[in-house]
């Protein structure tokens, strides 16, 4: 009788054990679910945004010197994304643009991506209890350290033939309005960290396709969101 009880406590007490690591398990998970989510809607943010910046960059033209001073210096570097590099032979108009930066050029925060606590926000963008934050811890692996998003532009052809109604577009003579549009393939890349993921052991190192070696992070979220985008009309 002893060892039937003994039996029936042993049992319970393993079950027991048991569903408390399920639950860990479980509550562990639902939190890494959250956090990739919450990583894509940065993504998906960084689409949003971007649509607005260069609806408000075209129609003062600043979005030609931005494109420009891509031109002149170097063309993104994608490897860091494990994508393959840009071309020399195809990177007319591409460059990259960034939260901070968009904020800046506009004069806009819309919307804001915070960590909580930071700029006058107790909840932040991932909420106060969660040890997921927006954006990328400094390393030298992120060029420009990256902040909440990165956007690269590319693939931008230039369509002479359009305007918005009412102008005189592409014709000669005195006082004639001589416009373009920008059609580009553009991917927002949504970032998220833990404090303290770079420490020792929980980073390892990938080669990217043209062999250069990356340190990454085990608890890094990522997610990219890739469309197609048409800008108003930029005067030349």
């Amino acid at each position: 009788m002893l060892l039937v009880v003994m039996m029936i406590l042993l049992t319970a007490t393993a079950l027991a054990g048991v569903s408390l690591q399920a639950t860990q398990y479980e509550l562990r998970a639902a939190g890494f679910d959250r956090s990739a989510v919450q990583t894509q809607y940065i993504s998906e943010t960084a689409m949003a945004t971007t649509l607005s910046w260069v609806d408000a960059t075209s129609m003062d033209g600043s979005i030609k010197g931005h494109i420009a001073a891509w031109n002149d210096t170097t063309r993104p570097d994608v490897t860091m994304f494990g994508e393959p590099p840009l071309s020399d032979t195809n990177r007319i108009d591409t460059s990259r643009t960034m939260w901070k930066q968009q904020a800046r050029l506009t004069n806009v925060i819309l919307p804001p991506i915070t960590v909580a606590g930071a700029d006058k926000d107790p909840v932040g963008t991932f909420g106060p209890k969660s040890q997921y934050h927006p954006g990328t811890e400094d390393r030298d692996v992120i060029d420009e350290k990256l902040s909440d998003y990165v956007v690269d532009m590319y693939d931008c052809q230039r369509l002479t033939g359009a305007g918005s109604p009412g102008t005189q577009v592409n014709q000669t003579g005195s006082g004639t309005i001589r416009v373009f549009q920008l059609y580009c393939v553009i991917t927002a890349r949504g970032r998220s960290f833990m404090f303290g993921s770079y420490a020792s052991g929980t980073t390892k190192i990938w080669k990217n396709g043209q062999g250069k070696k990356l340190e990454v992070s085990r608890y890094a979220i990522a997610h990219d969101s890739r469309g197609t985008i048409l800008s108003p009309p930029i005067v030349r």
